[in-house]
């Protein structure tokens, strides 16, 4: 996340608003419960972020549970396929607009600057405004390249190109 230039670290100022981070750890098994992998995610502790000062807005694409009905209803009377991905990390790559300020994490403090904090420039797990600056930096790709929103559910993008109708559901 330092080489992506998640963050900066920077000397501590008493008008910083620090917020907290922890580590998350998850085993990944395989089907026969064997491990196949172990994670770890630092995430930070939104919970104290102050609104106005952290973050201005929240917002997350949720998706109704009729338009998934409706769409799949129409895929398959159609015989159309059906794609499902998985966006890794696509938080992390989404350009703040607030001043967020985070303790180094456990077992990575910078050890020639021990007491500055972490500026975060992109967007991070845990912090309240990462759903709507992923839904925003999303909505505007889709939008640019020729999606239309739709008006029934924001999480519904349509495309109509050459004589072909793309229909994509996004949750976040």
């Amino acid at each position: 996340m330092y080489d992506n230039g998640t963050w900066t670290l920077v000397p501590y100022q008493l008008f910083m608003n620090l917020v907290g981070n922890r580590w998350v750890y998850k085993i990944k098994r395989r089907v026969d419960v064997s491990v196949e992998r172990y994670k770890a995610r630092m995430v930070a502790q939104g919970f104290i972020q102050q609104e106005g000062i952290d973050y201005s807005e929240t917002f997350s694409l949720v998706i109704k549970p009729t338009i998934i009905w409706l769409v799949l209803t129409i895929a398959i009377s159609n015989g159309w396929l059906i794609h499902q991905l998985d966006v890794h990390n696509a938080f992390l790559n989404c350009i703040l607009q607030e001043e967020v300020y985070i303790n180094q994490p456990l077992g990575f403090v910078h050890y020639d600057f021990p007491t500055h904090v972490c500026h975060f420039h992109k967007s991070f797990y845990g912090l309240k405004q990462a759903p709507r600056l992923g839904s925003m930096q999303l909505s505007d790709f889709l939008l640019s390249i020729g999606f239309q929103a739709s008006k029934a559910d924001t999480s519904l993008f349509i495309l109509s190109y050459s004589g072909a109708l793309f229909y994509l559901l996004v949750y976040i």
